[in-house]
């Protein structure tokens, strides 16, 4: 398909690094990409990367630990439970487990296991808070927020996303939108569409991830953003432009299991 193509947008996940190699595939026939580059996809989509980029800017991240899955008993007891165990690859929070006693340990290393094929995963102590993201548009140098989106995910072994809010209101969506900025900022190469996951607590916004593609809080921004989202990326990407202005009509809510049928309809 590429060879017919003006431009190519991945929305690939990053398990396996499969999104970076689908958009040097696409880099490689010389086709424009409308989402990042394949080595910015490369960085964003390891998790313990990102976490020594965010430290290393002084960004408000949760402390994270790198660790084979037979170190994997000695580290958390470092951290100290309750802990999270991540792929460091993973997407949509497949594999990711809350252990709050060491009993649990070995079942939740077994959940992450089936979710990676890395011999690496992270840990990180367990912080309470309001799971949401930033949609972003990146273009060049500059970027603009779109929007602060609620996700609700239930917290377990593993964590189960069900859906999302867009917008979300909190009283941190400007501490929240200004942290995705200088986040995204730390990888060149990110550009069109970006998503930042954060927690936020009472007091501050946590930064999580970054996402180098379209996320699923696209489908619900789509229907209360007062543009045309797709015509956004496109002229972030050619053009190096951005919205002069975002204006974001009424709130938006979805289920896995709702996404999950309308693409079922629309495949038939």
């Amino acid at each position: 398909m590429l060879d017919d193509s003006d431009a190519a947008l991945s929305i690939a996940h990053e398990t396996d690094h499969a999104s970076a190699r689908l958009s040097a595939i696409v880099e490689e026939a010389n086709v424009p990409l409308l989402s990042c580059s394949s080595a910015a996809v490369a960085i964003a989509s390891d998790k313990a990367m990102c976490y020594d980029l965010f430290r290393q800017a002084n960004l408000p991240t949760p402390l994270t630990r790198r660790s084979s899955f037979s170190a994997a008993s000695q580290v958390a007891d470092r951290v100290g439970y309750p802990v999270v165990l991540k792929p460091i690859d993973g997407v949509g929070c497949e594999g990711v487990c809350l252990v709050r006693e060491p009993a649990e340990l070995a079942d939740a290393l077994a959940l992450v296991h089936q979710a990676t094929a890395h011999d690496e995963i992270i840990l990180q102590p367990f912080v309470a808070g309001v799971h949401a993201s930033v949609s972003l548009l990146a273009a060049g140098e500059r970027s603009l927020p779109l929007s602060l989106n609620g996700q609700a995910i239930e917290v377990g072994s593993p964590f189960v996303y069900q859906g999302g809010a867009v917008p979300l209101s909190h009283p941190l969506a400007a501490r929240a939108m200004t942290l995705a900025q200088s986040a995204i900022r730390l990888i060149s190469g990110l550009r069109g569409y970006v998503g930042v996951d954060l927690i936020l607590t009472q007091d501050e916004a946590l930064l999580i991830e970054i996402n180098p593609r379209l996320t699923t809080s696209y489908i619900g921004l789509r229907q209360v953003i007062d543009l045309n989202l797709a015509q956004a990326i496109w002229d972030a990407r050619f053009r190096d432009t951005l919205p002069s202005q975002v204006r974001l009509i009424g709130q938006v809510s979805f289920t896995k299991d709702q996404l999950r049928r309308a693409l079922t309809m629309e495949a038939a």
